[in-house]
């Protein structure tokens, strides 16, 4: 998910090669993750079931359904216009299910499932905005792109559900400095595919209704101010966490939580650069190019380099 957001950011830069090179990277990533899902699916049944029925793991789940909606729209044009679809597909059935299950469990669990809400729960929402990508990139005609403006503006209501929920739980039960872990810059990453998402969709106006073009002009542009916004609160945090309080920078796979946002606010940056000509959002496109390339390779050194030769995951 995230060396396809920085491999598209760089593509979008004109960095090609760099671009084709993470591509291919995030493509060996991806296969190697359906594996072991299809495998986990197979021989790991009651354990995936009761990572579905638990609030603090369901949600990343929903990181297979960003990660194949990020891969296809990178494989939308040309040659591999049949993988993207395949892709889809596969995201819109996964997405579908993990949403039942989470309806399902806010009905069994009421509001104690309140309490486990954090960065992750907003993966539902780039999951759904990684399908609209996806289709706005296979470019459909005019019924389709209006279900799809309507997926966004259902996912842009999600995003704030969620915002409202993670904000309360945190006001109720402020997290200490060890569990303020890098997954909440989700928070930043949903907000600006919801604006790249939303700023793709801006570019069919001749396919959408007259009445919806200003008000999702605008939706957008405040989606990116948001998304803008949050970098300072995630830094402070990361600031308070890491150089106050002296909470060891992780090795895990969580890191990666980071890399996504920054790449996807660089593409969603650029993007509205491209459609509204402003000078200032084109000056910081390849600052923000840097920032997100940089992040990647340190992250994967980081990574790479855990004490005990492999990548730890995520604790619950």
């Amino acid at each position: 998910m995230a060396t396809g957001a920085v491999s598209r950011a760089l593509a979008q830069s004109g960095a090609r090669t760099p671009s084709a090179l993470l591509l291919g990277l995030a493509v060996a990533a991806y296969v190697t993750l359906l594996a072991a899902i299809v495998l986990k699916a197979l021989r790991h049944r009651d354990a995936l079931r009761a990572e579905l029925r638990d609030p603090a793991r369901l949600f990343g789940h929903f990181t297979f359904v960003a990660a194949s909606g990020v891969l296809a729209t990178r494989l939308a044009h040309g040659l591999t216009r049949g993988a993207a679809y395949a892709l889809l597909s596969v995201a819109a059935v996964v997405w579908t299910a993990l949403a039942t299950a989470a309806v399902a469990l806010a009905r069994s669990a009421g509001r104690t499932m309140l309490r486990y809400a954090d960065g992750t729960w907003f993966l539902a929402t780039v999951g759904l905005q990684a399908l609209v990508l996806t289709v706005v990139g296979l470019h459909p005609g005019r019924a389709v792109i209006t279900a799809t403006l309507a997926l966004w503006a259902t996912a842009v209501l999600m995003y704030a559900v969620t915002l409202a929920s993670v904000v309360l739980r945190l006001l109720r039960d402020p997290p200490e400095a060890t569990h303020l872990a890098p997954p909440y810059w989700i928070t930043m990453g949903a907000a600006a595919i919801s604006t790249l998402a939303g700023a793709q969709l801006a570019t069919s106006e001749g396919l959408l209704p007259r009445p919806v073009r200003v008000p999702l002009d605008t939706a957008v542009t405040v989606l990116w101010a948001w998304a803008t916004v949050l970098i300072v609160p995630l830094l402070a945090a990361g600031v308070w966490r890491h150089l106050y309080h002296r909470v060891p920078l992780p090795h895990d796979l969580t890191l990666w939580c980071i890399v996504f946002p920054l790449g996807m606010y660089t593409t969603a940056t650029a993007q509205l650069a491209t459609d509204r000509g402003t000078t200032a959002l084109t000056a910081m496109e390849r600052p923000l190019v840097c920032i997100a390339a940089v992040a990647w390779l340190a992250v994967g050194a980081r990574v790479l380099t855990a004490p005990d030769g492999r990548a730890r995951p995520r604790s619950s």
